[in-house]
């Protein structure tokens, strides 16, 4: 069960290069080529998640699914130690950690490559640290956390005021101190590399796009939110959550569980992020820490009341179907079929940059469309990035719509993605794609082709 769970998780966890990711990778790609995180080149995820991507690809392409194993695997290591620290068997504990939580974590909503995983996994190490008392340690991981994806930060303060309840308040005076010197060191880290004014005013812009209407959900306050991340699957592990806290609470002394209220907190703490923050289906992986820690929950419960491992086990593995959404069968089979191409699709020189190493081995080229981005900067290192957003959408702020078109001049070349072309109704992104395509029209020759257009300047 063991080989064919990691069997199943390794072709869940090969990142496809379509969409966000493709933004990612060449977010990654431009850090290694030299750039400045949010000043040379900008996206608007955390900074430990592009320089861990970045540190991979100095490697290899391949390290991208390394480190997503990495990822799932730590997350293993912490449900394991959770659970082993309540005393069932040993078999239940391996079971639980290293079973079932790969299982939830891949789940119906999971997307690989995507930055909710590292923070999960530093999540529920953060919780296994403050359950067995290391509270320094579960300090130490608060700003690492924030450096991953700053809104599950909540999450984690849930999980560590729980375990404080537990102990005592005094034992704060660790948890304070590990944060204080986290902060200092990603803080160090920041300034040494020019981007801690960058990452001040990526939140301030995070805060705005998260407030936006952008998705298809309704503008009403809270609901628009919540309406378009919880889907069938992310509703299937939030109930199975709230089913399985209700059980143990008949089933066990709940106000003397402690892993029941961090499931309960921590729950209550991702919808309350939700409900603040949410905009896409994929946001629902945020339940997948408090998934995991539940399955834990589950776990304990039934082996401290029961004493029946193999049963218990068995339950475990049903339930984490439910807490991972209930992947569809064709899911499930998908993965394993398309494992080999989106393997070999790591390494695959997308078709503008074979395009522009044609005609050119170095040079400053700028890239205009969307996230439709092919991960176009694998190949790309002896080239400079013109301006600093190589993909743009019709919410971005209105001085960076603004820059680009004057920026445009300056570059030697130009991938033009066809999916650059005026919008009904985005009055704004009209106007920088018509000031675009002006200074395109004076100032380059193009070559046309099926992805889009290669212009080289006169």
């Amino acid at each position: 069960m063991l080989l064919i769970t990691w069997i199943y998780t390794f072709t869940r966890a090969i990142p496809l290069r379509d969409g966000d990711r493709g933004v990612f990778a060449s977010m990654a790609e431009r850090i290694v080529a030299g750039d400045t995180l949010y000043v040379d080149v900008w996206d608007n995820k955390e900074p430990l998640f592009f320089l861990t991507l970045a540190a991979g690809r100095t490697i290899s392409p391949f390290m991208d699914i390394a480190l997503e194993l990495l990822w799932l695997l730590l997350s293993s290591i912490a449900i394991y130690q959770i659970t082993k620290s309540q005393n069932p068997s040993r078999v239940l504990s391996v079971f639980t950690g290293f079973v079932a939580t790969p299982l939830i974590l891949t789940g119906s909503v999971y997307y690989a490559g995507f930055s909710h995983l590292p923070a999960t996994a530093v999540f529920l190490g953060l919780t296994a640290f403050a359950m067995t008392r290391h509270f320094f340690l579960a300090g130490l991981l608060i700003p690492v956390l924030a450096g991953y994806k700053i809104i599950t930060v909540p999450l984690a303060l849930a999980a560590i005021g729980v375990t404080l309840a537990f102990v005592g308040i005094n034992k704060i005076k660790p948890v304070i101190y590990g944060t204080l010197l986290g902060s200092g060191l990603l803080t160090l880290l920041l300034v040494i590399r020019g981007e801690f004014q960058g990452f001040v005013d990526l939140i301030l812009s995070n805060i705005g796009y998260s407030q936006s209407s952008i998705s298809d959900a309704y503008d009403i306050p809270i609901w628009k939110h919540i309406e378009p991340v919880f889907t069938s699957a992310t509703m299937t592990t939030v109930a199975t959550i709230a089913v399985i806290a209700l059980i143990t609470m008949l089933v066990s002394q709940t106000k003397r569980n402690e892993l029941f209220w961090i499931t309960v907190l921590a729950t209550t703490a991702a919808f309350v992020v939700i409900a603040i923050t949410g905009l896409w289906p994929h946001h629902g992986q945020i339940f997948a820490g408090p998934a995991a820690i539940a399955a834990a929950l589950l776990a304990i419960t039934f082996a401290n009341k029961f004493h029946d491992t193999w049963k218990i086990a068995a339950l475990v593995f049903l339930i984490a179907g439910l807490l991972a959404g209930m992947p569809s069968i064709r899911t499930i089979v998908d993965s394993g079929l398309s494992a080999r191409e989106r393997l070999q699709d790591l390494t695959r020189v997308a078709e503008p940059t074979q395009m522009l190493l044609a005609i050119a081995d170095s040079g400053t080229y700028h890239r205009l469309g969307k996230n439709t981005d092919d991960s176009h900067a694998l190949g790309l290192r002896n080239f400079d990035l013109g301006c600093y957003q190589f993909v743009q959408y019709t919410y971005d702020l209105p001085e960076t719509l603004e820059y680009i078109p004057t920026c445009l001049p300056s570059v030697d070349y130009l991938i033009v993605d066809e999916g650059f072309v005026l919008e009904k109704g985005q009055d704004r992104w009209n106007t920088f794609v018509q000031q675009s395509e002006e200074v395109i029209k004076n100032d380059f020759d193009c070559a046309p082709f099926d992805w889009g257009r290669l212009c080289t300047q006169k």
